[in-house]
């Protein structure tokens, strides 16, 4: 709430976004480029993210909607076949990634990487 009011001095706005089922924000949403965001199940839905083109994970898959962009490349958790098709389909190019001993503690390319 301090956050949205102090945004709002400056001619910003925000939102509060609710989560239920995973650590933060990020690991259910990541921004691809070109206006396309891959989103969870639990994130889909959400008025705030109605502007832009959705990629949506399996449920199964919800782990995958953490990844990132470098470049032209979406770096991506191995092993989610359905939504890396998915991406693809938006000719989006994938690099899969083995993060499995990271996401048994709810880590993901998010958490490893350092943007500026």
């Amino acid at each position: 709430d301090q956050l949205i009011q102090i945004l709002k001095k400056y001619g910003y706005s925000a939102s509060k976004i609710f989560i239920k089922k995973m650590l933060h924000l990020k690991s259910g949403i990541s921004y691809l480029g070109d206006n396309t965001i891959l989103v969870n199940n639990e994130l889909a839905d959400q008025p705030e993210f109605s502007d832009f083109n959705r990629i949506i994970t399996d449920d199964k898959e919800s782990y995958s909607a953490n990844c990132i962009r470098v470049n032209d490349y979406i770096l991506f958790a191995a092993g989610f076949p359905k939504t890396k098709s998915k991406i693809e389909g938006k000719k989006f190019k994938v690099i899969e990634l083995d993060v499995s001993e990271f996401r048994k503690l709810d880590g993901g390319l998010s958490c490893l990487s350092l943007r500026f």
